[in-house]
């Protein structure tokens, strides 16, 4: 014989979002502060490996002029000189290659305003305008007649109220009694 057991329901779970205009701002916070992590990670390990590098060759360069014969440790100075020239000449390259990628993002930012950015504001103002143009009409041809017509009504109203306000006080005034007619 089978056992039949039953397993109580399962309250409904939502599968997670993996797309990201429907993503959570506090999960997309903390993708960013991940990324943003890496980088600084990333940039401290190459300016400490940088700097390490600068302090071994340093204690190599005193190492071999304490131990060493003073015309050796010339020729050694010299190439370590013309390494650091090179070095330097290497940095202004890559300075030189960043800047002009920057040079170029800037161009292609320019761009992008004027070709995407200026026909949206150029429709929003033109929607502007519509909107203003559209309230003007309705307030002369719809609100201002409806106004008319109320101040009018309220008018003819307010001089009913007082023909009918004499014309009482004319009945009264004939009624010398006071009393009410049935």
């Amino acid at each position: 014989m089978a056992d039949k057991t039953t397993t109580p329901p399962q309250p409904d779970k939502q599968p997670p979002n993996d797309s990201p205009s429907e993503a959570q701002d506090g999960t997309q916070d903390n993708t960013q502060d991940k990324k943003n992590g890496r980088i600084m990670l990333w940039v401290g390990l190459g300016i400490g490996g940088i700097v390490a590098v600068f302090i071994l060759l340093l204690i190599f360069a005193l190492a071999l002029a304490l131990s060493g014969n003073p015309d050796d440790v010339a020729n050694w100075v010299g190439i370590i000189r013309d390494l650091f020239i090179i070095l330097l000449a290497m940095e202004g390259i890559v300075m030189g290659t960043a800047l002009i990628v920057l040079v170029i993002q800037v161009a292609a930012l320019l761009n992008v305003l004027q070709n995407e950015v200026q026909p949206i504001v150029d429709n929003a103002n033109e929607t502007v305008t519509t909107v203003k143009g559209t309230a003007q009409f309705m307030s002369q041809n719809v609100v201002e007649p409806v106004i008319k017509t109320s101040a009018l009504l309220a008018g003819i109203g307010g001089v009913l109220r007082e023909v009918i306000g004499i014309r009482r006080s004319l009945k009264r005034a004939s009624d010398p009694t006071g009393e009410k007619k049935a």
